[in-house]
């Protein structure tokens, strides 16, 4: 039986090394299949369909890059292949014998589905080509080594910072500043040296990425940034929503003042976005005391500036409504706004 092996002979290949188990390029005999992890792939449907959307993704994603760029991805792919040898075991090392069991599996899938999906936003934005640059991390959680029935018995860290392909001085400066937004969002991976130099989080599983949410017209580049925490053992993770604005003529991020200006007007954004929330939310809103949200709402790391009759208000799980509600917004009119915007606010918010 032949079929399309992403992670050891499609991706290998791409990546301009030889494949594991075959000296063809693009497929194997499964029959041949002399690890673990190629015996799950060749033998379990769910993860074969997984591993085949991977290797069409990975195709596509690295379709007319740069050869830096296109050696950025050839980086993180090799990471990737290591850290998914070793993510569904269950002490973090690449298994040589046995067979994966039904957590392992479904653990796999996992991990290809979602190495595909971050794939999948390598693209062209309005003329500008985008590729994510990505890190990963698995270490054995010491809290679950004795439990052979554990559901977490190992540590995954994943991290995806979207970067131009761009010989442009803009560019560079967007690169180097959302690279460090990710080394802030996912700290095991500050130190720039992958797994062997990450700070210990043995504890909990993490995926975080800053992905392009909105390019308008030749200056504005928004990002959302999404963070995603797992404690081993909780009833449920936690995540976020956020956002950054890149200027390109001026190479950093959108700041308040650009947009907001004048006394009062932290006091007036924050009495606007509470009555528009109370309007919006009714009795989902849990906002007896505002004070504790006045520093979000002046946040531009809040702003959703893609809706062009008002500026949306990003709010976190908890922080005022119940968890179950998820992360709510609210809109204010930029008419209601008019007093207290920059001269500017309506050039930049709209990318000119």
């Amino acid at each position: 039986m032949f079929r399309f092996f992403a992670s050891a002979a499609v991706v290998l290949a791409g990546l301009g090394l030889q494949p594991v188990i075959s000296t063809q390029a693009a497929s194997f005999d499964c029959s041949k299949a002399a690890t673990p992890f190629e015996r799950a792939i060749c033998s379990d449907e769910a993860l074969s369909k997984a591993d085949e959307r991977l290797a069409k993704t990975y195709a596509t994603a690295i379709g007319g890059l740069s050869e830096f760029a296109l050696g950025e991805m050839r980086s993180s792919q090799r990471a990737w292949l290591d850290y998914a040898q070793r993510a569904c075991t269950r002490d973090a090392v690449a298994m040589i014998s046995g067979d994966y069991d039904e957590w392992g599996l479904r653990c796999l899938r996992n991990i290809f589905d979602s190495r595909s999906r971050v794939l999948e936003t390598s693209r062209m934005v309005e003329g500008e080509r985008y590729y994510p640059m990505a890190r990963f991390a698995a270490q054995q959680d010491p809290d679950e080594a004795d439990n052979p029935d554990s559901n977490w018995p190992v540590a995954q860290h994943e991290l995806s910072v979207v970067q131009i392909d761009s010989d442009e001085d803009y560019a560079s400066k967007f690169n180097a500043l959302v690279l460090a937004e990710g080394e802030k969002l996912s700290t095991p991976f500050a130190a720039q040296g992958g797994p062997e130099s990450m700070a210990d989080d043995t504890s909990s599983d993490t995926s975080n990425s800053i992905r392009v949410e909105r390019v308008a017209g030749r200056n504005l580049i928004s990002l959302e940034v999404n963070t995603y925490w797992y404690g081993h053992g909780a009833a449920h993770g936690n995540y976020s929503i956020s956002y950054l604005h890149f200027l390109k003529d001026q190479g950093r991020f959108l700041e308040a003042g650009d947009l907001f200006q004048g006394k009062g007007w932290q006091r007036a954004l924050l009495e606007l976005v509470v009555a528009a929330a109370e309007e919006e939310h009714g009795d989902n809103l849990m906002l007896e005391d505002t004070t504790y949200i006045a520093e979000s709402v002046i946040d531009p790391g809040r702003w959703n500036l893609s809706d062009p009759y008002g500026l949306v208000m990003q709010f976190q799980p908890y922080e005022i409504s119940a968890y179950a509600y998820g992360a709510p917004t609210t809109r204010v009119p930029w008419a209601a706004l008019e007093p207290y915007l920059t001269e500017n606010a309506d050039r930049i918010r709209r990318g000119y």
